[in-house]
């Protein structure tokens, strides 16, 4: 135990070390006492689980594992944007909003896919940026083609004898063509900018 300092005393010199005395490691508390070594690194309860899930598989195990889920959750993204779309322009017969979900639906499907953009655990990313984008752009295009396909369907079942180029020009006219451009660089938008997580 150390003396209490009285101002205007001149500081304490540590004593000199006992030249055959074992040398201290440097991560050794000033005491002397070797330090208490953690049993796990801090970081690791900061971990989600089913990212250390992909983490145990290696090579192309792993990578397969962490491009499953963002896969699944952005094709499901696209099938509800392609609702979405049928509803608006087949059901409702309107084209209020039908730019709105194009973008959303593609903003999305970005989002949830650039989590395969990203490292799981010691796997490797199983998609590049430029992959992630890629893949957006075509999913959030099969969304908008699919949802013009379908309110096609359903206006032939009504009776519509146009094909499917002329009905959808003169009913919607350029709002496809739009819907194909905000799709996709909402989607690009999202792959590059994303992940959400869950």
């Amino acid at each position: 135990m150390t003396e209490p300092r009285v101002p205007g005393d001149a500081p304490r010199r540590p004593e000199p070390r006992d030249p055959g005395a074992a040398p201290r490691d440097p991560g050794d508390a000033p005491s002397g006492r070797p330090t208490r070594e953690l049993a796990r690194p801090p970081g690791e309860r900061y971990m989600r689980p089913d990212l250390g899930d992909a983490a145990a598989g290696s090579g192309a195990r792993g990578s397969r594992a962490a491009l499953t889920t963002p896969l699944l959750k952005a094709i499901g993204a696209s099938v509800v944007g392609a609702a979405l779309l049928f509803a608006l322009g087949a059901i409702f017969a309107s084209t209020a909003g039908l730019l709105f979900v194009a973008g959303l639906s593609g903003g999305a499907i970005g989002l949830l896919l650039a989590r395969a953009r990203f490292r799981a655990g010691a796997a490797e990313p199983a998609l590049t940026r430029r992959g992630a984008m890629w893949l957006a752009v075509a999913l959030s295009l099969a969304a908008v083609a699919a949802g013009a396909i379908a309110t096609w369907l359903f206006a032939r079942g009504e009776g519509g004898t146009l094909g499917l180029i002329d009905y959808l020009l003169e009913t919607f006219g350029l709002f496809i063509p739009l819907e194909i451009v905000i799709a996709g660089i909402a989607a690009a938008w999202g792959a590059g900018a994303g992940p959400v997580e869950r």
